[in-house]
């Protein structure tokens, strides 16, 4: 009998939510289709059987009857138990099955299986939201301006539905269209009588009223902005925690051009 709490790194009395987190950390790390390691199939058949079994109330509770007899070794009487292994082991068959099969799939057309992480109850069928992160690991080449920084990236795929990704798409033309008429009005001279300082910040109020805009909008359609909320998606976090930063490469997070870059994110 297989031990579902051991393969996904969890205890015997772990929450239902916490099993789900879980799985997509695992998941994101060992599918074959992300993972270099030689053991990624293996790992990501044996992860996602355990995460169909213990996702599931009804599979759980049949399983854990079953695993504190013969795993805690639990000195129990279980109802109808021949009944029981036999109905478990078609489960366990069926899980392996579905398993197999999604391990030969592209990682950003599984996560489609997932929730959207942007709105509730809806299902991550529209196109990932990517969130980029590097790591500092040395410098190559010499010192100074000589060197080279090097550095790890990944590229996290966060679920989001065709609702989500569709109004991630409006709030970036609202945005862009109110950048529009702020650089408009400066070209055309609507501004020509004010000083320089009250032009900029004319320049800065209608930028910001086009970002109020849009979060309006995602407001009323309950949708969460990728921007400020992509940044909690469990996977994000944990990178975070590995001491990765947000973007593409340590220049954008050492250098003046890591404000610029903050400043297109938080328009587009």
């Amino acid at each position: 009998m297989r031990d579902y709490y051991k393969i996904l790194g969890l205890h015997r009395n772990s929450s239902t939510e916490s099993i789900k987190q879980r799985f997509k950390e695992l998941a994101f790390e060992n599918h074959p289709d992300v993972s270099d390691s030689k053991h990624a199939n293996e790992n990501f058949i044996d992860i996602y059987e355990a995460y169909q079994i213990l996702s599931n109330p009804e599979k759980r509770r049949n399983y854990d009857l079953l695993y504190d007899k013969y795993i805690n070794k639990v000195k129990t009487q279980i109802p109808d138990e021949e009944c029981v292994k036999s109905d478990f082991l078609d489960v366990t068959k069926s899980a392996r099955e579905k398993a197999q099969q999604k391990a030969k799939v592209k990682y950003k057309d599984f996560i489609k299986d997932l929730d959207c992480f942007f709105t509730k109850d809806s299902k991550a069928d529209g196109a990932p939201f990517y969130y980029y992160m590097h790591r500092t690991i040395g410098i190559s080449g010499g010192v100074g301006p000589m060197g080279t920084i090097k550095s790890k990236t990944v590229s996290i795929p966060v679920p989001r539905s065709k609702k989500a990704l569709l109004m991630h798409r409006i709030g970036s033309v609202i945005k862009l269209l109110f950048l529009i008429m702020a650089f408009g009005s400066l070209k055309l001279q609507f501004l020509a009588d004010y000083k320089l300082y009250t032009r900029i910040i004319i320049l800065i109020i209608i930028v910001l009223a086009g970002g109020l805009t849009t979060h309006l909008v995602y407001h009323f359609n309950r949708i969460q902005s990728k921007f400020f909320h992509a940044n909690k998606y469990i996977l994000v976090k944990k990178y975070k925690a590995r001491g990765y930063k947000r973007g593409f490469h340590p220049m954008i997070s050492t250098t003046p051009v890591g404000p610029i870059v903050y400043l297109v994110r938080l328009i587009f």
